[in-house]
């Protein structure tokens, strides 16, 4: 087919955007059907650093400062939570229309100069990470803004140009990826970057590498500038502080599932099949690149929950440009088909965000301006538990074997029994926020609370719990500045309701005074260690 005009392709792209944007916007906030506990974490990530807080710095997180920056912005220029998450979301892609519409045309011929170009923009304004679950949730942003970066960066290293070209343009975007990397979701950078040099090296395209690693190094020596150079070791920290702990060790299923189950093997067979199709053909080099490459995407979908082979998208995009021959186009057609579900679940999310009857949803935060982020009242306020059952007949003691929660804790003296929170997550914050101000508790008050989530104090008009960690990663992020421990009656997390709790129990000298006992929660003032 005849290539798209430049001035059109852009125009396309331009419109997509703005018809995307308009529907994400129509509903005057965002309303999310799923993933409360990861809305809690960006919501309580966003109103720190709206408080002028930075990640590392100021509060613990594996996550850079640059997957949340443009929300956070938007926050601090006075927009309520939910409407600064989609103006955020609108910025970025009317920043990356350049960048997509330059990868766009110098790299692909119509009409896949508009597919892929829409396929970068569909996933920084989708509204689910992926997957085919029709549903509106803003979990895991980042992983989507950095597919979209990957998806600039993987054609501008490995494809040749399609007629005149910058070699510098092509660095300052993978440069540009590759700082976001760093600064926002690194294992994309650390996954990525061996491939994206090779295929660099492989071309003698050595000044779109100084170009790439120029925009890297003036981020770092801004971001140093700004932050000094104690931010990088406590980025470094964070990092390792995760890497270590046995709380996550995979956001989803294990590598034997991820290289062999029947929902991921046929992908990883025509992941194969597509290297040795180019090392056998014409294109060694490339096939070499993706034997590079394929290690960095399955890595990613292995680390990022959810596990969705976006890379699939790219792979056929790919192997439709440089394959010449038939058994390419099929291995194109079947990677577009496996991962065609996750893109049109992307695609069509701001309209599923249009269609919501909202009559049945409510605010999640009470306080003016963040009255604009809501979820469904039913979510909210009807709780879910799940707890062990312990058998005591001789003859049925081997199923207490089979329990999916961890054994009852001890904490000063009560044992807590296992049990797993599994609805009502909002509900029962905002419940308690509200009983401990009741109570008497003061604003000012750092509290710690023994699960997951610090999150208490955004529901209560409390303020964030100094050095916390908006989410729990193995150690007592902030536990030393804390007033107060809340107890909840029922965990989100097992697994960190115990190992709070064990680690607390481990130190020497600390004291504790109950002051409070509700269904919901025991709320204890940690005393002085001289009394």
């Amino acid at each position: 087919m005849e290539r798209s005009n430049g001035a059109r392709l852009f125009l396309v792209l331009t419109g997509l955007v703005v018809v995307l944007s308009a529907m994400t916007l129509a509903k005057g906030g965002l309303f999310i059907d799923r993933h409360e506990g990861d809305t809690l974490h960006l919501t309580d990530i966003l109103l720190r650093m709206g408080q002028g807080q930075w990640p590392h710095l100021d509060f613990v997180t594996p996550l850079g400062f640059a997957a949340f920056l443009p929300m956070a912005g938007f926050i601090k220029a006075g927009f309520g939570i939910g409407t600064s998450i989609l103006l955020a979301q609108i910025a970025v892609a009317l920043a990356l229309i350049p960048a997509t519409w330059w990868v766009a045309r110098s790299r692909f011929s119509a009409p896949w100069d508009m597919v892929f170009g829409a396929s970068v923009l569909v996933m920084v304004l989708a509204m689910v990470h992926g997957e085919a679950s029709p549903n509106v949730s803003m979990s895991m942003h980042y992983n989507r803004w950095a597919w979209a970066a990957a998806f600039l960066a993987v054609p501008l290293a490995m494809l040749p140009a399609r007629g005149k070209t910058s070699a510098l343009s092509d660095g300052l975007i993978i440069g540009g990826a590759m700082a976001f990397f760093v600064l926002g979701k690194i294992t994309f950078g650390v996954a990525l970057a061996p491939g994206l040099f090779l295929a660099l090296a492989l071309r003698g395209a050595w000044v779109t590498v100084a170009a790439a690693l120029g925009v890297v190094a003036a981020v770092m020596i801004g971001v140093t500038a700004t932050l000094g150079m104690e931010f990088w070791g406590a980025y470094i920290g964070d990092l390792m502080q995760v890497k270590s702990s046995g709380i996550r060790p995979r956001a989803g299923v294990d590598v034997q599932t991820l290289l062999l189950a029947p929902r991921f093997l046929v992908g990883n067979l025509v992941l194969v099949a597509c290297i040795v199709l180019l090392r056998k053909g014409k294109l060694p080099d490339l096939g070499l690149v993706l034997v590079t490459l394929a290690p960095g995407f399955l890595y990613i979908t292995y680390q990022n929950y959810g596990n969705d082979p976006k890379w699939l998208a790219l792979l056929a995009l790919l192997m439709i440009t440089v394959g010449c021959t038939l058994q390419a186009r099929l291995l194109a057609l079947v990677a577009a088909a496996l991962i065609a579900p996750s893109f049109l679940n992307m695609a069509v999310s701001p309209l599923r965000h249009l269609m919501l009857d909202t009559s049945k949803f409510a605010a999640v935060l009470p306080d003016a301006p963040h009255t604009d982020l809501h979820a469904p009242e039913a979510r909210m306020n009807r709780v879910h538990e799940r707890h062990g059952i312990t058998f005591t007949d001789p003859q049925f003691l081997a199923l207490n074997g089979t329990a999916e929660v961890n054994p009852d804790v001890t904490f000063q003296g009560v044992s807590h029994p296992a049990c797993v929170q599994q609805l009502g997550l909002f509900g029962v914050l905002r419940d308690v926020g509200q009983d401990l101000r009741r109570f008497g508790i003061s604003g000012e008050a750092q509290i710690f609370t023994t699960d997951t989530f610090n999150a208490i104090w955004m529901f209560g008009g409390f303020t964030p719990l100094q050095g916390g960690a908006p989410w729990y990663y193995g150690d007592l992020a902030g536990f030393e500045n804390a007033d107060y421990v809340l107890v909840p009656s029922c965990s989100i997390t097992p697994r960190a309701f115990k190992s709070t709790i064990e680690d607390i129990n481990a130190r020497d000298g600390l004291t504790f005074k109950e002051l409070r006992r509700t269904e919901l929660y025991t709320l204890y003032e940690k005393l002085p260690t001289s009394q």
